[in-house]
């Protein structure tokens, strides 16, 4: 089984020769403040617990976060994993982890009881990619009916090597 930095340099090879622009790595000390700042203030509760449930999925799951030392998220072939940092004009882009959980969570319309308590990390145009901190798993959920859990995996490498049998 190849490690996460290998299927991030697999990924990596495969935006590149597809001309995908590829995002950059977190610097250290922007990563170190987004584990250890708390949430602003000025938050209401469903934004503080999004933020929180980010922070401590980085801080507990060191295979996962790796992925930000190599880049931050990627966009490929209707594959996303979402960013950290990027931003678009001084906002934080659509595929930015904290702005989908948010919306997730804070839904005027419908806030789907099946993904609100885990942290969305990814998706594309059939599945949405969580990390679930009962099963301490990272899932592959179904777009449409979410409740359904398509594949189940321990270790986010093994999530990657899902995902890049679907694009490759």
């Amino acid at each position: 089984m190849k490690n996460t930095n290998q299927l991030i340099g697999m990924f990596n090879t495969l935006m590149v020769a597809n001309n995908y622009p590829i995002a950059h790595s977190v610097a250290p000390d922007i990563m170190a403040d987004l584990i250890r700042k708390p949430a602003p203030d000025e938050w209401d509760a469903q934004k503080r617990t999004a933020y929180e449930d980010i922070q401590r999925l980085i801080i507990n799951r060191l295979d996962y976060a790796e992925m930000f030392k190599i880049m931050d998220g990627l966009e490929y072939n209707g594959l996303t994993l979402y960013s950290l940092v990027q931003a678009e004009d001084g906002e934080p882009s659509w595929s930015n982890i904290y702005v989908r959980n948010v919306e997730t969570r804070d839904n005027e319309i419908y806030v789907d009881p099946n993904l609100s308590d885990k942290v969305l990390i990814g998706e594309d145009g059939m599945s949405v990619f969580a990390y679930s901190f009962i099963g301490d798993c990272f899932q592959i959920h179904d777009k449409a009916s979410p409740e359904y859990v398509i594949e189940s995996h321990a270790h986010f490498n093994e999530l990657l090597s899902a995902l890049i049998e679907t694009v490759s």
